[in-house]
């Protein structure tokens, strides 16, 4: 048992640093990481009955920079060293192989509980490139093909800061580049906010 519970740790480290060399893309699904203290919470103003509400969708772009979702969170876990969230959608039904990601924020201070409505560029964190790779922004849900488009926050509560993201704001920063980093960091724990976006 007792060589069973060192190689864990090992066997995790490995599967989160794992790439898949024809996209580039991590192998690390976070979508199966089970939120270990259920008191940790993520909530957003924004969302009512798991849908966005229709004044957070399709913000304007001001200088290339859109209003970000107000987000709040309490019960953050002991040894937290920093926060960091981020926002993806799986565009093709049933095909997790493409990921849009809509916001990348790091090195957030763990005595921090929220982000107000349109603060996500302006705080004591760093953040990373938009949608389209073309800004340091968020981006906002604008969802086009009729249905359900359902979308994730995860909140990652770290032991560290991680050290393979810059210190400082970066278009270069995707989200392959940022859940990589997640990924080689300890995570004490993550906890998620899913709603949907519906066009009928």
């Amino acid at each position: 048992m007792k060589t069973i519970k060192y190689l864990l740790p090992v066997l995790l480290l490995t599967v989160l640093s794992c790439k898949d060399s024809r996209s580039n893309l991590t192998n690390v699904n976070h979508d199966h990481f089970k939120t270990v203290n259920p008191s940790f919470k993520l909530t957003s103003k924004a969302i009512e009955n798991g849908e966005l509400l229709d004044a957070f969708k399709c913000e304007e772009k001001v200088e290339g920079v859109e209003n970000s979702i107000p987000l709040a969170w309490e019960n953050v876990p002991a040894g937290t060293k920093s926060l960091a969230v981020v926002m993806y959608h799986y565009p093709k039904k049933d095909d997790k192989t493409e990921i849009n990601s809509y916001l990348l924020l790091w090195n957030i201070d763990p005595t921090i509980t929220e982000i107000p409505y349109k603060m996500a560029n302006n705080g004591s964190w760093y953040m990373g490139a938009n949608k389209d790779g073309n800004a340091i922004s968020y981006t906002s849900p604008c969802s086009q093909g009729k249905g359900k488009h359902t979308y994730t926050i995860a909140l990652y509560a770290l032991a560290e800061v991680p050290v393979a993201l810059p210190k400082s704001s970066s278009v270069e920063v995707d989200y392959n580049k940022f859940m990589n980093a997640i990924g080689a960091t300890k995570i004490i724990d993550r906890t998620t906010l899913t709603f949907t976006d519906t066009k009928i």
